[in-house]
């Protein structure tokens, strides 16, 4: 079995590397557990914050599941359209080909924050075009069957 590797935190301030001392006691024990002598990989870079598992919910849950019925794709299919559509990226492949970019790469930022976010994109298109209201995250709550 593969072994987690944790990620610790810390900021860059006037180009030093600065650390909480609980972040330091943390690295120290992670060290602890290699051997003596062990060889190690240190990699920094820019901290990026995933989106959440509350946005994915919304996202799956409510966007993509009300424009897939609408549309009669699977949650799936409906993904692979809206990517397409709103993340469009050049294939390495075929450079005459238009796909869709990956969303997983997407800041919480990025996919659902702001005005111009990935999903607020998809919510006034649906509507605007399509005539589909897509309730906004607080005012969503999905029914039991």
């Amino acid at each position: 079995m593969k072994q987690v590797v944790p990620i610790f935190e810390a900021d860059i301030v006037a180009g030093k590397l600065k650390m909480l001392d609980h972040v330091k006691v943390a690295i120290g024990r992670w060290c602890m557990t290699f051997k003596t002598g062990s060889h190690v990989d240190i990699l920094i870079r820019k901290h990026r914050s995933k989106r959440t598992d509350k946005q994915n919910r919304y996202y799956w849950g409510v966007v993509v599941a009300i424009l897939a019925d609408h549309f009669g794709y699977d949650a799936e299919e409906m993904h692979g359209e809206l990517k397409i559509l709103f993340n469009p990226i050049q294939s390495k492949i075929d450079p005459s080909r238009i796909i869709g970019g990956s969303t997983a790469k997407m800041s919480t930022v990025e996919f659902d924050v702001y005005e111009d976010s990935y999903v607020e994109r998809i919510c006034r298109w649906g509507a605007t075009e399509h005539g589909v209201f897509i309730p906004p995250p607080e005012k969503a709550e999905k029914e039991d069957a």
